[in-house]
Parts: structure tokens; sequence; C-alpha cells
């Protein structure tokens, strides 16, 4: 009895212990949400496809894949890597943190557009090292104490 009990909560530590793994993007499929992970402390292990956990995706909808490389963190289900999500992504001493300031929002893609959003002094400010286009179906304000166009 009590060996049994002994090897089913060596079986649970196990379980558990594989349930938080922190791994790399090895493969994407964007058409489905999915991805797949090596496993850092697995030897290689790769996952199978990972679905990408998003704030929305029936009504409203939010789309961001991870790219190859990217450092993520997954939780799997008790029955080992087949099943499980990605949870999110993590920055790295290779990765670094973009801003450091709590009262920032920020956005920056690889092309170097950033999006930011400073609550303590209320500025929203875009940088787009490309075309910025504005479209509405019925009309377009903007409304300011005073406007520069240049």
């Amino acid at each position: 009895m009590i060996g049994d009990l002994i090897s089913r909560i060596e079986r649970l530590e196990e379980i558990v212990s594989n349930m938080l793994r922190v791994g790399t993007v090895s493969s994407l499929m964007p058409d489905k949400g999915i991805a797949r992970v090596e496993i850092h402390d697995a030897d290689g292990l790769v996952s199978y496809d990972l679905p990408i956990l998003y704030p929305k995706t029936q009504d409203d909808k939010y789309y961001w894949m991870p790219d190859i490389g990217e450092h993520v963190v997954c939780v799997f289900l008790p029955s080992g890597f087949e099943q499980g999500f990605i949870i999110g992504s993590i920055y790295s001493e290779i990765d670094k943190v973009p801003v450091t300031d709590r009262d920032k929002a920020h956005i920056k893609f690889s092309d170097g557009t950033t999006i930011e959003y400073d609550r303590k002094i209320h500025k929203l400010e875009v940088n787009c090292v490309g075309e910025v286009v504005v479209k509405s179906a019925t009309h377009i304000q903007a409304f300011a104490p005073r406007i520069d166009m240049n």
C-alpha cells in the first residue's frame, strides 16, 4: 500500500513538473493560429501543434503570431506534450524589454514602426516607417486646440 502511494505521488510530481514549460517556436501554421515549440529542457523535444492563446476570437478577432525562434511559455495537459497551449512570449537576455516605464504601453514592429501610449502624460505616439492609411465608411473627425500638418 505504501509502495503504491509512493508510486502515485512520484507520477503526480512528474505530471506537475511537465505542465508548464519554456521553449522556442520552431514552426508556425498561421492559417490555424498554431505553432510547434522546441522545449528547452527536454533534449530538443518538439511539441505537437499547440494553439496560441488570444484575448478574443469569436465576435472580435485578435491575431498576432509569434516569430520563429521566439521564447514562449507553454502549458500542457497532464497527458503530456501532445495537448497544450502557448500562453505567451517572454523577454530574455537576448530579447530585452523595449520600454521600462510602467505607465507606457508599447509595440515595436520588426521594421522599426512603433506605437506607444503613455497614460501618465496622456500621449499616444505612432511612428510609422511606411504609409499610414485611415479609412472610414462615414466620416473622420479630428478635434484639438491646435492641429499641425506638414
